[in-house]
């Protein structure tokens, strides 16, 4: 929708400005067309901006440069001045891009630190930690399921099950990271350039006093990026649950 916009927003731009092409600047006409591309790109995505810049540079060449009203150029001059445009929405687009991704990732790295002092808080007070931490790491990670299971003489019991439940989980399926978050080799899954999960869901050991007492389950409900950062804290977190399990059995 935006790509459309920047299209028929870039011929009224050469259609309002024909009349004066002989008397306006311009340098100023290209500023429009990128304030155009700047505008696509930064709402409508790396695609629309890219749209955008064609159509800026097409309509551009088309009512602004000679032979008018044909996409004929007969002047290095203007073939530069066309390829310039195009090249700079290029880079506009791709550099809006890279912004939203840092300011996602960012506000990303917050909300997890955040949900981490939140499960800290909980388990100083003896409060419901799996709970806390299951359902903080489900809006996280945009997670179809998030479990908690804990030995029991009978196998595993599983304390906390948030979203859909069945079917029943399958530990071996399931890809296992290690104690800082890590996903071994073999398991990585790159999209766009950044870490996401394995979409079968991954398994953390919860571990006090260097004992196993458990897993916390997470099942990813789509490709939400993962990076270091976010996955050191959900490791993070399964410490504070396992800790949390073991004080609360002791007293």
């Amino acid at each position: 929708m935006w790509a459309l916009g920047a299209f028929v927003a870039s011929l009224l731009i050469g259609l309002l400005i024909e009349p004066f092409r002989g008397t306006i600047g311009l340098e100023n006409v290209v500023i429009l067309y990128l304030l155009v591309v700047v505008a696509a790109a930064a709402i409508g995505g790396r695609a629309a901006g890219i749209v955008a810049a064609l159509s800026a540079a097409l309509a551009y060449d088309y009512f602004l440069t000679t032979p008018y009203h044909t996409l004929v150029i007969d002047t290095l001059a203007q073939v530069i001045t066309v390829a310039l445009l195009f090249a700079t929405g290029i880079v506009v687009s791709i550099g809006g891009r890279v912004r939203r991704r840092s300011a996602a990732a960012a506000e990303a790295h917050a909300d997890a630190i955040r949900l981490l002092h939140r499960v800290t808080e909980t388990a100083a007070a003896g409060g419901a930690v799996d709970r806390v931490a299951a359902q903080g790491l489900q809006r996280l990670l945009a997670a179809r399921r998030v479990s908690v299971l804990r030995r029991s003489p009978d196998g595993f019991a599983v304390t906390v099950d948030i979203g859909e439940t069945q079917p029943p989980l399958d530990l071996e399926a399931l890809t296992h990271l290690d104690r800082e978050g890590r996903i071994p080799p073999g398991h990585h899954r790159i999209l766009d350039g950044v870490m996401v999960l394995p979409l079968e869901g991954v398994a953390l050991d919860l571990v006090a006093r260097q004992q196993p007492i458990g897993y916390l389950v997470v099942i990813p409900g789509r490709d939400v990026p993962a990076d270091r950062t976010i996955r050191l804290a959900v490791a993070a977190m399964a410490n504070e649950v396992a800790v949390a399990a073991t004080e609360q059995s002791q007293r």
